[in-house]
């Protein structure tokens, strides 16, 4: 390891939203000792002219973009360690401390999805992770209608020190999040690029790998519980599929699909995650499904994710806020202290005397656009510290 020289840090002029449920601190100067352990917040009186906010780092539970970004023309097929190293840049940019990739314990080329990847993807990160800006984590998806799911899942534990979740997914016709057959396969034949024939002939194969799903979803709970990892269901309809779920050992209900589901939920005591750019959009990718911002003012929403968008994580507390839902305190604790705590991870919450880990950056409308990331004190991303709006003291050689 290379020697580094340490300095003191001051973030000057700066809305400081903590975490935690407490009030954002306007006109701010946040002071950090060369370790990054904040030595101070004084509320300053600034008049943050720039939209500049210092808010605790996201964590981000779920994302799963990796097998579109490995594949941008249809006969290309990226390293996944490249794409990873570039992924890493972005999440750092948009502020996401921790980012959950998915392994997708699946076997379906027709949609690019091959269930080596998974495996693969596990190895690459135990080698790859400590040297990137955020911390990665894998968050497995078992695809209960596939027979390679339970094998792959069973890999990735014995070979990963990384997983921190693990979902339960079926996507058949029977549990799908779409209204008709018919809208279940036009967004699938656009989304995988295929035509509606191949749709059909890939819901046929689940539909006959579905009659082991039961067990399969019962491994992959029991494999989870004698790991130590939190498990998750997802696309649930219903009190009963909620009810399911817990019997599992599930603590995570991702991506309710009704209201009376994502309630029922919360009354079990699980956490209700939904997707950030649900947030931003104001509309699902699939129609009639919850909305976010219905969600999280009836206090059936504890979590966001970015699904599929990384800069949308610390945009959405702000159009959340922005458009009256809630709180900006209470929408930052969304996509930051809630997840942490879901997983078990350590709160990010900015306070004196603790290492700061956090993400500074402008808002502009909506948009997070990030400047600096700090993890445990470290700064790991910084596009230009005068851009970031901070004056380095004397420095201390470590």
């Amino acid at each position: 390891m290379t020697a580094q020289t340490m300095t003191a840090q001051t973030i000057e002029n700066v809305t400081v939203v903590p975490g935690g449920g407490r009030a954002p601190v306007a006109g701010a100067t946040v002071e950090l000792d060369p370790d990054g352990t904040v030595r101070s917040i004084r509320d300053t009186g600034g008049a943050h002219p720039d939209g500049r906010f210092l808010v605790p780092a996201a964590v981000d539970l779920h994302l799963d973009n990796l097998t579109e970004r490995r594949q941008p023309r249809a006969t290309v097929r990226l390293d996944q360690a490249a794409v990873l190293s570039v992924l890493d840049a972005e999440c750092a940019a948009a502020g996401t401390g921790t980012v959950c990739i998915a392994a997708r314990c699946e076997d379906a080329p027709g949609k690019g999805v091959l269930v080596e990847d998974a495996v693969e993807l596990a190895r690459i990160l135990e080698g790859l992770a400590p040297r990137l800006a955020c911390d990665w984590r894998i968050h497995a998806r078992v695809e209960v209608t596939d027979d390679s799911a339970i094998d792959a899942l069973r890999e990735i534990v014995g070979i990963s020190s990384r997983v921190a979740i693990v979902s339960v997914m079926e996507h058949s016709a029977e549990r799908s999040r779409f209204a008709s057959r018919e809208e279940h396969r036009a967004f699938y034949a656009a989304d995988w690029g295929v035509s509606l024939d191949e749709v059909d002939q890939m819901m046929a194969a689940k539909a006959a790998g579905g009659a082991d799903r039961e067990s399969r979803r019962a491994e992959a709970a029991r494999i989870s519980r004698e790991a130590g990892i939190v498990l998750a269901s997802h696309d649930d309809r219903s009190a009963g599929d909620i009810d399911a779920a817990v019997a599992l050992g599930a603590t995570v209900a991702e991506f309710p699909l009704t209201m009376d589901a994502a309630l029922h939920a919360r009354r079990q005591g699980m956490a209700t995650v939904l997707g950030a750019p649900n947030a931003i959009r104001g509309r699902s990718t699939s129609p009639g499904n919850v909305l976010v911002a219905d969600a999280v003012a009836a206090a059936a929403c504890d979590i966001l994710c970015s699904d599929y968008l990384p800069f949308a994580l610390q945009a959405a507390p702000h159009a959340l806020a922005q458009a009256g839902v809630v709180g900006l305190g209470a929408a930052v604790d969304l996509v930051s202290t809630a997840p942490a705590a879901a997983l078990g991870l350590p709160n990010p919450t900015i306070e004196v005397g603790k290492p700061l880990t956090a993400a500074l950056g402008t808002v502009s409308g909506t948009t997070f656009i990030g400047t600096a990331l700090w993890r445990a004190g470290r700064r790991t991303f910084s596009r230009d510290s005068a851009v970031a709006g901070e004056r380095d003291r004397t420095p201390m050689a470590v």
